[in-house]
């Protein structure tokens, strides 16, 4: 039974439509790239191009301008410098900037837009080759463009074709597809991701280091093996971390002595008050005829994801971080690591 043709469309049967109709010109953009056509969109030439250069500048105007925002964004953080420059804002200065070590990503739907078209112009004046990406073989800005990227010949999806919806999602497509070659093609590794993301996820779980997250210097609690008992719970209570370090006069550690040490001492001697602390350290044993316990220590540069790891497998909730002579110089607890976000 064919709908009568007064009933208009529901909102819903067109937000599907929109989605289908981008989904179709993506594909269509996906088949055309190296097929053969007379615009082959052969990324090759444009790859060489765009590695080669000091920095990638991107451009376009209206909605065209947000993606190249985006695509810039996109570039930079993954290895290849890039920079938006508004086209008009270009003409009154920006192009200071530029020189023949720049390359320019040029977005526009129909290829002709005034402001982009003066804007490439000058460009070609001061800087290196130009990428066009664009619907419309026959532009004004193929013709100035050394490179081009020739998007789908299709509508805008949506009520009345207008509003630029189809183009906007092929051109970030586009981009995306450059920077993922680029990434490819650069060799870029996941740590140097990291680099670019120092605060994401993934860039305090590859940089984040001990050195970075321990209590070092007049935070970590330290107390030599001679001195009283006293002193060693005045320095815990004074560092607040739960546990002091007993040292020896060399600089080396006897171990660790923690609120667990403190209450079996309190319970196995009587007036602990007359004791030093390496005889505390040697009565807190949960055995007093075990051997001592190994202190559990990682060098400076461990990475704090593999300290996190440590903890976890050894059910323990701090570790002695050491310098290259096994001395003490800091204290990485449990707690540190979660704050920081690796959980």
């Amino acid at each position: 039974m064919t709908r009568p043709a007064d009933i208009k469309p529901s909102a819903m049967s067109i937000a599907r439509h929109v989605v289908a109709e981008e989904a179709e010109a993506l594909r269509q953009l996906a088949a055309s790239i190296g097929s053969g056509e007379p615009y082959t969109n052969n990324l090759d030439p444009i790859l060489d191009t765009l590695s080669n250069m000091r920095q990638v500048v991107v451009s376009g105007l209206g909605k065209s301008g947000n993606i190249a925002q985006k695509i810039a964004a996109s570039l930079t953080s993954t290895g290849t410098p890039a920079v938006f420059m508004h086209p008009v804002e270009a003409l009154h200065g920006d192009l200071g900037i530029v020189t023949d070590r720049h390359c320019l990503i040029a977005l526009s739907r129909s290829g002709n837009t005034d402001e982009m078209l003066r804007f490439v112009a000058h460009f070609g004046r001061l800087g290196g080759p130009v990428v066009g990406i664009t619907q419309q073989p026959s532009s004004r800005l193929v013709e100035l463009c050394q490179h081009t990227i020739l998007l789908p010949d299709v509508p805008e999806a949506g009520p009345l074709s207008l509003a630029p919806t189809t183009s906007c999602a092929m051109m970030l497509a586009a981009g995306d597809a450059l920077a993922m070659a680029l990434l490819h093609k650069r060799g870029f590794q996941v740590e140097e991701f990291a680099q670019y993301h120092p605060e994401g996820s993934l860039g305090r779980r590859l940089l984040l280091r001990a050195a970075d997250l321990m209590h070092a210097g007049d935070a970590l609690p330290t107390v030599p093996a001679d001195d009283s008992f006293n002193s060693l719970i005045v320095e815990m209570t004074r560092k607040q971390l739960g546990l002091a370090l007993i040292m020896e006069r060399d600089g080396q550690l006897l171990g660790t002595f923690t609120d667990g040490d403190l209450r079996r001492i309190l319970e196995r001697v009587p007036d602990p008050r007359g004791i030093d602390a390496r005889t505390a350290h040697a009565k807190s044993r949960r055995s007093p005829n075990a051997p001592p316990v190994p202190v559990s220590s990682v060098v400076r540069t461990h990475l704090a994801v593999d300290c996190l790891r440590i903890m976890r497998t050894s059910q323990i909730t701090s570790l002695v971080v050491t310098d290259e002579d096994e001395k003490p110089i800091g204290l990485l607890r449990l707690m540190d690591l979660l704050d920081a976000g690796l959980s």
